[in-house]
């Protein structure tokens, strides 16, 4: 695999992501408070929580859901030396910034719950001492690219997908032990706006040069999530913990597409991006690899690229995406003429897409 190199922004654009990073340091929102978190770890109780685990999920395997986000969330220093190297590299001294002095005092908290719910849960203090010691001494390999936006886009996708896991987390937790939720929902309110800060630099860096549109194609069509690399015993169970847990995969992959789609600033980029996420997987548009799809959208000059976004978009509950830009541009003549035979023609592509997020 040859990920794309070609890296370059204005001057204009790296002034805006000075600027949105400026904003997020006067203003990043309510970060965890130790004070209030410490009240919560004294009442913490897991017994009524293990007494409470569906039957899909084992005691045994609750721990290891646990321990996973404890594991990965504890290396927060390793993921940083990374992407402050790739900051380095490409002289992207707002990503420096932002990640030395938001992100990193922000991802220190996480851990921190999880500890106390499983020192709770009977899990002794030694054991957990041995493997923190050992995730955190472990080398993090990125997989992702390296240029700044291969960074931003993976880390939309990151903290998007940990986002949810925190929140399966608190939901199985909310009426059993509704202190041990709070501490997961207060992570979870985190890793949403990170979520919303790295798609903005995302979207600004595209704005700015659309070719970078490889990029994020290549950050997210091979993205892997660090605990395969830190703790990968832990994050082979997954796929299987995923659906004990109660994942809807069709709310998880619509709510990815809906950032991809904020991300790429309208209907026919974001259409644009799937393809090339699409192509860069191998995958297929219907019976079509997407890469001969992309090509023939190419040689009609674009236009098509605005219809499979909204059949994509239809396809996963999001039509009031597309259906919000078209009352913008006003009904117009031509628009009314043509909208019976779009609509058919969309309703035909949605019927041929199957994008889902999957355990593998």
């Amino acid at each position: 695999m040859t990920l794309q190199t070609g890296y370059e922004l204005p001057a204009a654009a790296v002034r805006r992501l000075e600027s949105l990073v400026s904003a997020i340091e006067r203003n990043p929102g309510r970060m965890v408070d130790p004070v209030e978190l410490a009240a919560l770890q004294e009442r913490v109780d897991m017994r009524p929580a293990f007494a409470a685990l569906p039957e899909t999920l084992s005691e045994d395997d609750f721990v290891g859901v646990l321990k996973l986000a404890l594991l990965t969330e504890c290396a927060t220093d390793s993921y940083a030396a990374v992407i402050e190297d790739r900051a380095s590299r490409y002289q992207a001294g707002w990503l420096g910034r932002f990640t030395r002095d938001t992100w990193v005092p922000d991802e220190r908290m996480h851990h921190a719950p999880y500890r106390t719910m499983l020192e709770r849960a009977g899990i002794a203090a030694e054991e957990l001492d041995r493997e923190i010691e050992e995730t955190q001494t472990r080398t993090y390999i990125h997989h992702s690219g390296d240029t700044p936006i291969h960074i931003t886009a993976f880390g939309m996708v990151q903290e998007y997908l940990t986002d949810h896991w925190h929140g399966r987390i608190a939901q199985l937790l909310r009426q059993s032990s509704p202190e041990a939720a709070a501490m997961a929902n207060q992570i979870k309110r985190r890793e949403t706006i990170h979520t919303i800060w790295y798609r903005d630099m995302t979207a600004l860096q595209l704005e700015a040069n659309p070719r970078l549109m490889r990029h994020v194609a290549e950050a997210v069509a091979h993205f892997r999530m660090p605990g395969s690399v830190l703790v990968p015993e832990l994050e082979a169970q997954v796929p299987r913990w995923l659906p004990a847990l109660g994942t809807d995969f069709e709310r998880l992959t619509s709510e990815l597409i809906r950032h991809i789609h904020a991300m790429a600033g309208d209907t026919a980029d974001a259409a644009r991006l799937l393809l090339t996420i699409a192509e860069e997987r191998g995958l297929k548009v219907g019976p079509l690899p997407a890469g001969l799809v992309s090509r023939a959208l190419n040689r009609l000059g674009g236009p098509g690229y605005g219809l499979l976004g909204e059949a994509v978009l239809q396809r996963v509950g999001l039509g009031y995406l597309f259906e919000a830009e078209q009352r913008a541009a006003g009904p117009g003549s031509e628009r009314a003429r043509v909208g019976r035979v779009r609509a058919l023609v969309r309703n035909w592509l949605a019927d041929q897409i199957d994008i889902r997020l999957e355990p593998a």
